[in-house]
Order: C-alpha cells, then structure tokens, then sequence
C-alpha cells in the first residue's frame, strides 16, 4: 500500500483527494468510476493510509508512513480498513449484513474507518438494498469507497449518495515505467505491452507471462487466416478459445485489437495498437471491405461485454467465428 505521491497517471483525481483531506472535507462515501486495472483500490488503500496517520507532516499534512497506523495500512493488516469483493462474480446480502455487525462495534484504532466495496455493480438486488441503508445512515468516522467499470448499473439511489470521481486509464509511458521496474522486462517488451493494454496495468501484469505472446501469435495468425478456413475449421478455432476460460477476455480483446487495427489501416488512421503487426495486417486487409470489418468488429465487442453473464458462450462463439470477416 502506498500514499498518494505513488498513485501514477490519476494525477486529478489524487488533486482532488489531497484537497479534501487538507481541507477535512471528506464525505462518507466516494465512487471511484473507471476500468479495472487502473489504480482505483490502490488509490482507496492511499486514501485510507492519508487519512489515519498519527503524525502528518508538511503544510498539508501528508501522511508520514512510519508512524504504527501508517504501518499497519502499508503492510494491509489495519483491522479498520475493510474490503469486500464479489463471491463468484456476485456481492451477496449476507456480506453486507455482516458488514453492518462490523460497523456496528467501534474501530480498532483507527480516526477514520474505511469500507471499500469492490465492483459494487455485481450486488444482487437485497444486497443493494441492504448497502443504501448504510449510506443512508452511516456510521460514524466511517467512510466508503465503493469501485465499479460500470456506473450506470449502479441503484440512482446510490450514486446521488457518493461523491464520484472518474478515473482515466493509465499512460502508456506511466505502464512501461511500472512493467520496466522488473529487472526481467526489457524496454522493446514493456513498450509492446504497454500499447497492447488499453491502460490498465492488471491486464499489462497478465501479459508478462510468455504464454500471452504465444496466444497473441496464435490468435493472430488464425484471424489472418480465417478466410480460408472452412465452418469445421472456424467452430474448432472458437472452441479452442472457450476450452482455456483464463484467457477467453484476452483472446477476444487480441481479436478485437486487429481489426481495429485494421479499420485504422483502411482509413490511413495514426493509431494503430499491434505496430509490429502492421505491414502483415495491411496485407491481410487489401481486398476486404470496410463494412464487413467493423461488423466483425462490432460482434466480437458485443460478445466481450457478455462473457460475464450467463449468455451461452459456446453459441455467441460459434457465431463470432461464423462471421469473421
């Protein structure tokens, strides 16, 4: 756990943080809104420590990291900063009922108690229900930080009562000076991972493992190939990607990534993500038609924002593979 000055590339977020701790106008309850893997937890965990240091130091009171309360949040064993997660993709009624026993009972220690509910937009109705009494009536010296990718699913009950604040995913310079920290990552591979992670530095630590670039090689030679495979050869392709569930995001967001790539291409556009992959996509591309790529595009999207439902993968996949321009 770190304090603020090490939150990287949320630079207005922790301005406005540091205000409001300065000032002691912090209210009972935030909403950090943005995709995973951008520093959301590790900015509510910062928040936490700035909060309930014993011995601020500077005009504006930052947090000392030395003193037990720091320690304690640097090392993640303060008993007064409390985490809930979903349990199988789900925030259950009886994680928030025994969240309320907890506040309950006074704090351990600490001046200010804090709740961060993670990915609150995976709480079933009751316990939705259940979290708005407590922003309704929160205990005292007692703060929540709620995350989610996904305000809009969010109870307007809840959202009218927090504080929000958009966080932005991270610089792709920011990401290979973090990746570039670890002696094993060279430049060349921290530059390529940075541009591949759309931001996010979860998904940029999943692809350090060697068994990424082979999928991403394998992905794209199978999608440059697709055209000349046959039906029993396109539903194989899928069913290989749905029989490894770890990396069934990814390989739809690698699919994903070339035909954008290859939309941008079509279109003379500067950004192109796989730049190593240019020239064979351009190759690739010459005679396929615009409209046929971006309905590719467009499936492959609308199966990815699905992949955590229930939906029926093995028949969203086999369509996906089916019209694959």
């Amino acid at each position: 756990m770190a304090g603020f000055d090490d939150i990287l590339g949320q630079d207005a977020v922790v301005t406005i943080l540091k205000r409001a701790v300065s000032q002691k106008r912090i209210p009972h309850a935030w909403l950090f809104c943005g995709p995973e893997g951008i520093g959301k937890s590790l900015t509510a965990a910062a928040l936490a420590l700035e909060l309930n240091c014993r011995n601020p130091i500077g005009p504006f009171g930052h947090a000392c990291g030395i003193c037990s309360s720091c320690k304690a949040f640097i090392a993640g064993t303060h008993p007064d900063f409390i985490r809930i997660q979903p349990q199988k993709n789900e925030i259950r009624v009886a994680q928030i009922r025994e969240l309320c026993e907890t506040l309950e009972k006074k704090p351990f220690s600490a001046s200010n108690r804090m709740v961060l509910i993670k990915n609150i937009e995976k709480m079933n109705p009751s316990a939705a229900n259940a979290a708005l009494k407590i922003l309704e009536e929160p205990p005292e010296n007692t703060h929540f930080i709620l995350t989610t990718p996904e305000p809009a699913r969010l109870l307007p009950t809840i959202r009218s009562r927090c504080q929000s604040l958009l966080f932005h995913p991270l610089p792709e310079d920011v990401i290979e000076r973090l990746l570039q920290q670890d002696p094993v990552i060279d430049k060349e591979k921290a530059h390529l991972i940075a541009s591949q992670c759309s931001g996010n530095m979860k998904r940029a630590l999943s692809m350090v493992d060697p068994e990424w670039f082979r999928l991403r090689e394998w992905v794209f030679q199978s999608i440059e190939q697709m055209n000349r495979f046959d039906p029993s050869l396109r539903l194989a392709f899928g069913d290989i990607i749905l029989s490894k569930p770890k990396w069934l995001a990814e390989s739809l967001d690698l699919i994903a990534s070339w035909y954008r790539d290859a939309l941008g291409l079509k279109h003379h556009g500067r950004h192109i993500i796989n730049i190593d992959r240019s020239q064979r996509i351009a190759e690739v591309i010459e005679h396929r038609k615009s409209p046929d790529l971006l309905r590719s595009l467009d499936i492959v999207l609308r199966f990815r924002s699905k992949i955590d439902s229930r939906a029926n993968a093995k028949l969203m996949m086999d369509t996906l593979v089916l019209t694959l321009a």
